[in-house]
């Protein structure tokens, strides 16, 4: 096997498009993915701005591959953040015990700090063991949930509040961010207008359904194989944890499977009382710039409210 000295980072080289395409994620990851896919997370551009991708050879074989989407967090205090979110980090097989993801990551962590963002942000179940590269670059963790359903969810239709298809207008970002304004905001991601909203949350690679739920609630969700994906959701406190029954048991009549990504204690919490499967993670937060390493750090002791849809 070819030594450490002979890998190199590159970025974003035209020349090995081709070998990290949908194929080599699909061979990394064991799970599906798509041409449409692999253009969404990889290659779509976000209000004007191209995403980046750090890949990790060997002589002229791409072993691992990361890529960085720029987007902005807004904490509680109401101030904005550009942040790198890294997607779809992946080593081959057969190249892992190297070190290659680790390598990759530093690289994302350097790109991200050199375009003026103040973090690197990732998304990780509890056992994921990328973990660990996080850590050595300083990471912060924010804990957070993945959500999916299981054989004994409870079909009984009783009190679950009225689901009726609707069409997403403009102004869905807008009361949802009404909601969450200070004193009490949680953070959150911030989307700059309709447009880029729309672009991360409905105009996804897979159908997108919105839902009006109840008197208040409105959700999106992704059909991704045999799940029912609830990538966003907005809705008075009080009917949020009913809409989220609601869409559980819409999936299970339908003989799909659900599933959510929440960083909310209570929703976690209603989740295990409807008998959905909880799977501890973390949006993991690496500093970027020195003089402000101790505000992002700050970060995991906030309160986060970030959809599913989020996260990328």
């Amino acid at each position: 096997m070819p030594g450490a000295a002979e890998l190199s980072i590159l970025l974003s080289p035209h020349d090995l498009d081709a070998q990290v395409g949908p194929a080599f994620l699909a061979r990394c990851f064991a799970t599906r993915w798509t041409e449409d896919m692999h253009r969404w997370y990889l290659q779509r551009s976000f209000s004007g701005e191209a995403p980046d991708r750090l890949i990790l050879a060997d002589g002229g074989r791409a072993v691992a591959v990361c890529g960085v989407v720029y987007r902005q967090l807004r904490t509680p205090d109401g101030q904005l953040h550009r942040v790198g979110i890294a997607t779809a980090g992946a080593t081959l097989p057969g190249e892992r015990g190297r070190g290659c993801f680790g390598r990759v990551l530093q690289a994302v962590a350097q790109r991200s700090a050199s375009r003026g963002c103040a973090a690197l942000v990732g998304f990780l179940t509890a056992g994921n063991t990328s973990r660990q590269a996080f850590v050595r670059l300083g990471a912060a963790a924010i804990p957070s949930a993945y959500i999916v359903s299981r054989d004994r969810l409870p079909a009984s239709q009783t009190g679950t509040l009225q689901l009726r298809e609707v069409k997403v207008t403009d102004d869905w970002p807008l009361r949802a961010a009404a909601r969450l304004r200070p004193p009490a905001a949680p953070g959150a991601f911030h989307y700059p207008d309709a447009s880029s909203w729309r672009s991360q949350m409905v105009e996804r690679p897979d159908d997108v359904q919105s839902l009006r739920i109840g008197a208040t609630c409105r959700a999106l969700i992704e059909s991704v194989g045999d799940t029912d994906r609830l990538q966003w959701l907005d809705g008075d406190g009080r009917e949020r944890l009913a809409a989220i029954r609601a869409v559980a048991l819409r999936a299970r009549r339908r003989g799909r499977r659900f599933f959510m990504y929440s960083t909310c204690p209570q929703e976690v919490t209603a989740a295990r009382r409807l008998g959905l499967a909880v799977h501890p993670g973390y949006m993991v937060v690496v500093p970027l710039q020195p003089p402000h390493a101790s505000d992002v750090r700050d970060w995991a002791r906030m309160s986060w409210h970030v959809h599913s849809g989020d996260r990328m």
